[in-house]
């Protein structure tokens, strides 16, 4: 008879039995711990898993690693909100069935495979079929063995892992960066370019350096947070080792790790003001949610209340800087690189257009810019990049392309775009407004969302007919969603092929590469306005919604283009 497994709680446990810790926050044994092969017979098995929500599978994954291999997974989950009509695949090879169904608010998962695998890597592709998960940007993984429950943010991404009985390749590894509890023994050679992640109960180490790695971008994410900020500010204070905030809707209590629920509960939080300093993990964890976090009795240094952009402009610098500085991408190094593709036939635009580029930061940038016959040559061309201080070198490379004149616009873009090497694609207009932040912002939003497409809210909008800034945040911003600014599109080179690339047509081509991505399954995320000012100039342009629409449902208008850093305008 098949030997079967049985999962349930936050944690993997041999009975439903938990016990409650004085925060009153329910726990369950860890699944390190568990030993699995005093209870496993010789043949392989089915594994069953029941856990209260998504979330709970990534630490239960990262402690079944080097477990005995089976060749089905089922599991029940008890809260599942995946965005409006999405359903994950599991991407596995091996597969013989996998089901995915709705349950009383929650999922029934089923999979299945020809041969036994390591369950952690069945627990993983479950993980990836229940939220949206990217494997295409970053390095890639051997999980070992061992692995502290702080390793979870890496579970949706396992696809290799170590068996007990394996020994690292001291020459050759199959993936770029093996995960290990310690360093393995022997080390690689250096020559080999193979390297290693160390996690440990104090933190993550890659090539010496230590990280402060406890943001999960899957979970400690603004996902929700609107444009217009509720203004809302409470209070954090510890105890007994936990973690308590007062919301207009209760209290929230963490002893260990925000969990989903606790950031979907703080989206009606703005600030947070602790009685004193929070720990890293914690302060963290807020800020990548979007909220801004101040010590001390005074709101000191928070913006007043009905300062739309005031408030927006802390969060968002608040989440940049712990999503970078504390998801796993700051260990591993991985951030994908980017390119910035212009097309653009209005050369009295242009030198506007390269001055705006010049000013994008990013640790790994190519710049595409796709003359569709522009009247310039190559000397003027030069110029405008030197003037501009747009030129190859460092972190930026600079690539110039010339299109025909008579070649649709969609069939320019996607020209220039041929010639992009960055593993992400982002297109920029040619008379917009782009602060030095503006392609970070739209990495990390592809990270947390998992998106296929991502861009900006079309919040800030200079009317040049009426000489005003207009704040219209008509389209909820942190959203999955059917549109975003075409002047900020974040898509991945291999999921624009995988649309079809952009249309050869001569407008609408952003609207046309949306509807393509739905089309195949992918999702589209509209992330915060902030750093990106949309220009109306009354001429002929692609767009073909009058100017008057921008000046209605305005929350407040500015007098000519507003001039401030967050949208890289401010005078210098």
């Amino acid at each position: 008879m098949t030997e079967s497994r049985k999962v349930m709680g936050d944690r993997v446990s041999p009975t439903r039995s938990e016990v409650r810790d004085h925060c009153g926050v329910a726990v369950y044994a860890d699944a390190v711990t568990l030993p699995w092969s005093e209870r496993l017979r010789s043949r392989v098995g089915a594994l069953h898993l029941s856990v209260p929500e998504v979330q709970s599978l990534a630490a239960i994954a990262i402690g079944l690693v080097g477990d005995p291999g089976v060749t089905s997974v089922t599991v029940k989950v008890g809260t599942w909100q995946p965005p409006k009509g999405w359903i994950g695949a599991p991407r596995l090879a091996g597969l013989s069935a996998w089901s995915v169904s709705r349950r009383r608010g929650g999922a029934l998962v089923r999979l299945r495979v020809i041969e036994p695998v390591d369950p952690a890597i069945l627990v993983a592709a479950v993980l990836r079929m229940l939220r949206p998960t990217h494997l295409d940007a970053g390095a890639l993984l051997t999980i070992c063995p061992g692995l502290p429950a702080s390793a979870a943010p890496l579970a949706s991404a396992m696809t290799d892992v170590l068996s007990p009985e394996e020994k690292p390749n001291r020459h050759l590894r199959r993936t770029d960066i093996l995960v290990a509890p310690a360093t393995p023994d022997p080390a690689p050679e250096p020559a080999s370019g193979a390297r290693t992640l160390v996690i440990t109960e104090r933190g993550w180490e890659m090539d010496g350096a230590g990280f402060d790695i406890v943001v999960d971008p899957a979970v400690h994410r603004p996902v929700g947070r609107r444009s217009v900020a509720p203004g809302h500010v409470s209070t954090a204070s510890i105890v007994s080792e936990c973690l308590v905030i007062e919301t207009p809707g209760g209290e929230v209590r963490a002893r260990g790790d925000l969990s989903p629920t606790d950031v979907h509960r703080l989206r009606s939080v703005s600030a947070v003001r602790a009685e004193g300093i929070l720990p890293v993990r914690w302060r963290a964890q807020l800020e990548a949610a979007g909220v801004v976090v101040v010590t001390g009795s005074a709101a000191v240094g928070l913006p007043a209340q009905g300062d739309d952009l005031g408030w927006q402009l802390a969060s968002v610098r608040a989440r940049r800087d712990a999503l970078r500085a504390h998801s796993p991408a700051a260990a591993l190094d991985s951030w994908p690189a980017v390119s910035v593709v212009l097309v653009t036939h209005r050369d009295r635009f242009l030198a506007h257009a390269l001055s705006q580029m010049s000013r994008l930061e990013y640790p790994s940038l190519q710049v595409v810019i796709g003359l569709h016959g522009v009247d310039l040559d190559d000397g003027q061309v030069t110029g405008l990049l030197e003037r501009a201080g747009l030129e190859s070198g460092g972190y930026r490379t600079v690539v110039v392309h010339r299109i025909d004149r008579d070649v649709p616009f969609g069939q320019a873009m996607q020209a220039a775009c041929d010639r992009a090497d960055g593993v992400l694609i982002t297109k920029v207009d040619d008379d917009d407004h782009y602060a030095p932040e503006h392609v970070w912002d739209l990495v990390l939003a592809r990270m947390y969302s998992g998106a296929q497409l991502v861009g900006k809210a079309l919040d800030w909008i200079h009317v040049e007919a009426d000489d005003v800034t207009a704040f219209r945040p008509a389209y909820p911003a942190e959203s999955y969603a059917t549109f975003v600014a075409g002047g900020t599109m974040l898509i991945s080179k291999a999921d624009l092929l995988e649309a079809g690339g952009w249309r050869p047509v001569p407008k609408s081509i952003d609207r046309a590469l949306i509807e393509q991505v739905k089309r195949i399954g992918g999702l589209v995320y509209r992330t915060h306005g902030l750093g990106y000012v949309y220009v109306r100039h009354g001429d002929a342009h692609t767009a073909i919604v009058r100017d008057e629409h921008f000046l209605t449902e305005n929350i407040r208008q500015w007098p000519g283009l507003i001039a401030h850093e967050a949208f890289g305008t401010a005078s210098s």
